[in-house]
This record gives C-alpha cells, structure tokens and sequence, in this order.
C-alpha cells in the first residue's frame, strides 16, 4: 500500500473520517451568491483529491454535475461505495493528477481542492497544475482552495523535508511519509495570482484531531476566479 491507502485504511486524517462536508465549502456556497457574473451555482465541478467524497456528494446534493478524482484505490473503494448507498449521479474516478485533470478545455465551473495543492512539493509542478486549472475551467470559472498555515498546530510538529527545491516552507509528515509546503498569504497570492484573481479567503483556526490527537489547526481557503476569456 502507499502512504494515502494505509493513511484511509487507518483514518488518522480529517479526509478519511469524516461524513459531513468541509466547512470550506459550505462557506464556498454559502457566499456564491456574493460573487460577480454568476447566474446561480456552478452547472458542473471537479473535486480534486476526494477522498471518499464526503465533498463530492455534498455538492452533488446542491445540484451540482460532480465528478471526483483521487489516487488512492483505497480511497475511491470508499468513495464508490459512498456514492452508491447515496443513490447518487456523482462521478468518482481513480485517477492521479501527475496525469492532467480529467476534464475537458473549459468544461468545469468549480474546482474544489481541499489539501491537495500543498502537496505539490516543487513550484514547477505547481505551475504545471495551475496550467490544467485555467485549461479546464470555464471562463470566469472559480477555484476554491485550501490549504494549511505555516503555523498551523499539527504541521508544525512536523519535521521539515530535505528535498532542496520544495518550497515554501517543505516539511513531512512522518504518520503517512506523505510531503506538504505550508503557505502563509502574501506567499499564495504572490503564486496564485499570477494566473487568478482572489475573490474571497477565509482564515480559520479550530481545534481538530490529527491521527488521534488534537491540535489547533490553521487553515485558509480561498476562492479565485479564472479570468473571463
């Protein structure tokens, strides 16, 4: 097994224990209809990394065409049978994002991913992800984002990576072996808006467990928008 599948066989992370979506996106539908250029919610998304989609079907709930994606079987097992006692037209596919985004050009409204972009170690795949964003998204199509602080209260206990071109911030978690780079503000939207306009964040600090113990987690999410073509 790799470290994602033995990580959802021993459901240590929030994405692998959890039934009720994340807050994020709750938060993410809740302010739509704040936003510029839309004409109700998004028709079709893509759930980047989903685990055993608790998102996935949470938007799919809302009326959203859905379709998620993630590399560990051990997840999409999970997910699938999810999806079934749910009764439910989301779509989940076994798929590893190192092989492009499983969309076509302009076809997607919204993307979620929830701690997935941190774990892009190096900046240039992270580009190279940004690339697959703006070609499957629609224009004016919207990116919700999250990721975890540089202090937040779990990641900081971990040990940093010795991979010399991660950045920023690299360290590993040793539970799963798995890498992340932390970013603060003025580091994501000095990446992200070479390519996407920031349109909401949300800075968030509550308690959570990790891997059987609780830690005050720090998080942010953050929602851009593809420019409009």
């Amino acid at each position: 097994m790799t470290g994602w599948d033995q990580e959802y066989v021993r459901s240590g992370m929030p994405s692998s224990f959890r039934d009720d979506p994340s807050g994020v996106v709750v938060w993410a539908l809740t302010n739509w209809p704040t936003l510029d250029g839309l004409d109700g919610l998004p028709r079709r998304g893509l759930d980047v990394g989903c685990g055993t989609a608790r998102n996935t079907l949470y938007l799919a709930r809302q009326g959203i065409d859905m379709t998620g994606f993630d590399a560990s079987p051990e997840a999409i097992a999970a997910a699938q049978r999810r999806v079934r006692d749910a009764s439910s037209d989301a779509r989940v596919l076994l798929h590893d994002l190192q092989d492009g985004l499983p969309a076509d050009d302009g076809s997607i409204d919204l993307v979620l991913d929830v701690f997935v972009y941190k774990h892009q170690m190096h900046p240039e795949s992270r580009r190279a992800y940004r690339r697959e964003l703006l070609r499957v998204l629609s224009s004016g199509g919207r990116l919700l984002l999250s990721l975890a602080e540089p202090h937040d209260g779990y990641y900081v206990t971990c040990p940093p990576s010795t991979d010399p071109v991660a950045a920023p911030h690299p360290i590993v978690d040793p539970a799963v072996g798995v890498g992340s780079v932390l970013f603060g503000r003025e580091e994501l939207v000095g990446e992200m808006g070479q390519d996407f306009a920031l349109e909401m964040a949300w800075h968030k600090a509550k308690r959570g467990h990790m891997h059987g113990k609780e830690y005050l987690r720090r998080t942010m999410a953050t929602l851009w928008r593809r420019p409009i073509s």
